[in-house]
């Protein structure tokens, strides 16, 4: 149950399972969620895509996700086009990471995040085999109303996703400070006892400061801190280990920086490959047990999620660390404030 992880050519031992649960639940829970090759993709080739446990939810995820985005950002940038993936590409997409060993799907705000994966999870019937989280974002505001807006949220989305729970959902707010988060705790806690979640968290636009003030005051009430980290954007690197004491599962997003530490690069060419090399980047750090990125063709999921089993070269960390930190700007307002290191 335990293995070692390189960070960035280094090998450290596998971080101990801080579990809230009792070891008699244990067994029970991961027997149920440690996905392996039964159901519906048993006889397929073994996965590329490896495992990791997040956090003490005893949840083994798929170390690479399905960004909500995938499904509904039309400014990404796809072979020069701005494009929104189709249900039938969708369907594919999604059958296709499937079988690579992928298990985790986000969904941010945009319907289209929910209803899009969600259709495809129910046609290939395999919501018993998928890990769903749902982000509750830029409502937050550190007042009474935020209960509200938390059931909301939920009852509308969980309709979207045609399903009757979400096995993460995350809170967040557009802000670089973060609020009282004790009215969305308290909100959070009684759609855990509906069963319409079964483990909640965080994860924002603030700045690393303001992560780790937050993680201090609120970390032990949540499972899972989410946040921004890519071969650029590094400042998460010191939020990770606080993250970890206080036992949550640490899932990354923005592994390109919204597309745009890939732009003007020649992803047919030169850079042929890039988009592999920094999801495995990510995959590096001991502390991250999942990055999620945004696929929009059925390439793209071939590409990234196959970054699980083509580590990195030496040769090519050195190569991204001195490309990406040769980068004047990248201008991503909240994204570049605080979480670039120069």
């Amino acid at each position: 149950m335990t293995r070692s992880r390189n960070v960035h050519g280094k090998e450290l031992s596998r971080r101990k399972f801080l579990g809230t649960i009792g070891k008699g639940m244990a067994g029970g829970v991961l027997a149920r969620f440690a996905i392996g090759r039964q159901g519906a993709f048993a006889g397929k080739p073994l996965s590329e895509v490896k495992r990791r446990r997040l956090g003490r939810t005893g949840l083994m995820v798929s170390e690479i996700g399905f960004g909500g985005h995938s499904w509904s950002y039309a400014k990404v940038p796809d072979g020069g086009k701005m494009r929104v993936v189709s249900e039938k590409e969708a369907l594919e997409m999604v059958r296709a990471g499937l079988e690579m060993g992928v298990n985790f799907f986000d969904s941010v705000t945009p319907h289209l995040e929910h209803i899009v994966p969600g259709k495809a999870v129910k046609k290939l019937n395999v919501r018993k085999e998928v890990v769903v989280c749902a982000r509750l974002v830029h409502k937050m505001k550190g007042q009474a109303s935020d209960k509200e807006e938390v059931y909301k949220f939920v009852d509308e989305r969980l309709k979207m996703w045609q399903t009757d729970y979400f096995d993460i959902l995350l809170t967040g707010m557009a802000t670089e400070d973060y609020w009282d988060m004790s009215y969305c705790i308290e909100a959070l806690e009684k759609v855990k006892k509906e069963g319409k979640a079964r483990f909640t968290g965080f994860g924002s636009h603030f700045s690393r400061a303001k992560y780790l003030q937050a993680i201090e005051k609120y970390g032990r009430a949540f499972d899972i801190c989410s946040m921004p980290y890519n071969v650029y954007h590094r400042g998460a690197e010191d939020v990770f280990p606080a993250a970890e004491r206080c036992g949550l599962g640490i899932v990354t997003i923005k592994p390109f920086a919204r597309g745009s530490l890939l732009k003007k690069k020649d992803l047919e060419g030169k850079d042929k490959g890039l988009p592999r090399r920094m999801v495995a980047y990510v995959l590096e750090n001991r502390f991250v047990d999942c990055c999620i990125c945004g696929v929009h063709t059925l390439a793209h999921v071939k590409e990234n999620f196959g970054a699980s089993s083509s580590p990195l070269t030496q040769e090519e960390r050195r190569q991204l660390e001195s490309s990406f930190g040769s980068v004047e700007e990248i201008p991503l307002g909240w994204l570049d404030r605080g979480w670039r290191y120069a």
